[in-house]
């Protein structure tokens, strides 16, 4: 059974704790993020699948939506097309390569991510690191809500002792006043 360590610091930080190995941590700045705002993606190249309705960017991608950006080396844009709309609705982002997730509160790396658009849902997986001032959590897949603002980060069960993909957390302890 996995050993949870519970600090001061880390009670003043954390929300939650869940199953052994998942986190959820302080509420995101992106918290009620507003999911209608257009997408502004840039990149070196874009190739266009009209029969799948996906648009494939590459090579030094940014996508921004408000104050969330999403970088990474390429990104699959999912849409749908409605007759009679000029504009087609984006209904998922999936990016790999590097990919990183800014905003004003937070920045996330792993090696691949997921925006679920309709469902207000970002994952982020593979070696994921969070920071949040001096703050630093790492694990093998985190999950941000827009909706609710709450970030969950999961770690791999450790195998033989090896607790290299569990969550871990260093967390800065406040002065004493």
């Amino acid at each position: 059974m996995a050993r949870q360590l519970i600090t001061g610091a880390f009670l003043a930080m954390v929300l939650a704790v869940g199953m052994p190995g998942t986190v959820a941590q302080e509420i995101s700045a992106l918290k009620d993020h507003d999911t209608d705002r257009p997408i502004d993606i840039t990149a070196d190249r874009l190739e266009v699948k009209q029969k799948e309705n996906q648009a494939i960017f590459k090579g030094a991608v940014e996508a921004v939506q408000g104050d969330l950006k999403l970088t990474s080396a390429e990104l699959i844009v999912y849409y749908e097309t409605t007759d009679g709309a000029t504009n087609p609705t984006i209904s998922r982002l999936d990016a790999t390569g590097g990919v990183a997730l800014n905003s004003p509160s937070e920045t996330a790396q792993g090696n691949w991510g997921v925006y679920d658009v309709e469902r207000r849902l970002v994952t982020l997986g593979g070696a994921v690191m969070l920071s949040r001032g001096d703050t630093v959590i790492t694990g093998e897949r985190l999950e941000l809500d827009l909706e609710s603002g709450i970030t969950k980060i999961d770690g791999a069960p450790a195998n033989d002792g090896d607790d290299t993909n569990r969550v871990k957390g260093t967390f800065t302890l406040p002065e004493k006043q």
